[in-house]
């Protein structure tokens, strides 16, 4: 069995992928939309980072990752349908890192 990351470096790990998320909207050029919608996702990501282990418990955190993980996905697909591709290929792409980081991850304190 693989070894799983823990609690603290999944907060990490999560708080990089926000930050990117905030950066990566204006890095590309983004208008409109993609540019709100990279922002907003960028702050969701980075909240619940910052929210750790001591505000959420870990079956909570793991939830919310879940959700954010969904809402990243479909927000993509909506975008790219809207003829936003790059900010849907952008969100697809932040749904796949939440994923893998949410499935890597040991959501347990011990």
């Amino acid at each position: 069995m693989p070894r799983r990351i823990s609690l603290p470096t999944h907060g990490a790990l999560e708080l990089a992928l926000g930050l990117a998320l905030l950066i990566a909207p204006l890095a590309l050029g983004l208008d409109g939309p993609g540019l709100v919608a990279g922002v907003a996702a960028g702050a969701l990501v980075t909240g619940l980072a910052l929210a750790g282990v001591e505000s959420l418990s870990a079956s909570a955190h793991m939830g919310a990752d879940q959700m954010t993980t969904l809402a990243l996905l479909l927000g993509g697909a909506a975008l790219g349908l809207g003829g936003q591709v790059a900010a849907g290929v952008l969100l697809a792409a932040a749904a796949a890192a939440m994923a893998a980081l949410t499935f890597a991850t040991r959501f347990s304190r011990r």
